[in-house]
């Protein structure tokens, strides 16, 4: 892109940041399991990735942003399985 002055570089804000996506997602992934849960998180990652190639956000960081989603949703998921065996 430094090759073309008029082109700039479109930074999403961080997926992973995005607290209502990653509930979102961890409250449908609750409720799926197997190849249930493997087929919505391609379904829904497919339409995160659409539209952020819409928007015109490079390859390397829809990559960047979509491992971060991920861990934040397995976080969630570890964070909620922590707090349902302490009660």
């Amino acid at each position: 892109m430094a090759d073309r002055p008029d082109m700039a570089e479109l930074i999403p804000f961080p997926l992973h940041s995005r607290a209502t996506l990653v509930r979102s997602i961890s409250d449908d992934l609750e409720v799926v399991h197997g190849p249930s849960a493997n087929a919505f998180w391609r379904e829904r990652i497919a339409g995160i990735v659409a539209g952020l190639r819409a928007d015109g956000v490079a390859d390397d960081a829809i990559r960047t942003e979509i491992i971060g989603l991920q861990s934040a949703v397995q976080s969630e998921l570890q964070r909620r399985a922590r707090s349902a065996a302490a009660i």
